[in-house]
């Protein structure tokens, strides 16, 4: 399997495991959100992507998917008061580099909510 397969094969994983946001409810997107990234950091982990491809994978899937930019948006904008211990490094990462985005703060990586 090549570069390209293997990103496909873990971008349809990681929307695959994208779980339902409700209706304009805080805790379910953040929920999602966490459980998208919690899968991502797992395939690093496994050496199937690499960060960098894992965080390419996120913003694709932001783009491509309606619920997952919601629980993204949701969990970027939260960010400082989610536990930071439940937050997988990638999940961290990508929802940081989002709130820059949105011209936010970033959250210091020490700070746990």
């Amino acid at each position: 399997m090549d570069e390209a397969d293997k990103s496909l094969a873990a971008y349809e994983s990681l929307k695959n495991s994208m779980p339902s946001i409700g209706y304009l409810n805080r805790k379910k997107r953040i929920i999602a959100f966490l459980k998208v990234t919690k899968k991502a950091q797992e395939m690093i982990e496994k050496q199937d992507i690499s960060e960098d491809n894992a965080l390419y994978l996120l913003s694709i899937l932001t783009k491509k998917t309606v619920d997952f930019q919601k629980s993204a948006m949701m969990a970027a904008m939260h960010l400082g008061t989610v536990d930071r211990k439940i937050i997988p490094a990638v999940g961290f990462r990508y929802a940081n580099e989002m709130r820059a985005n949105l011209q936010m703060l970033p959250v210091d990586e020490s700070i746990e909510g």
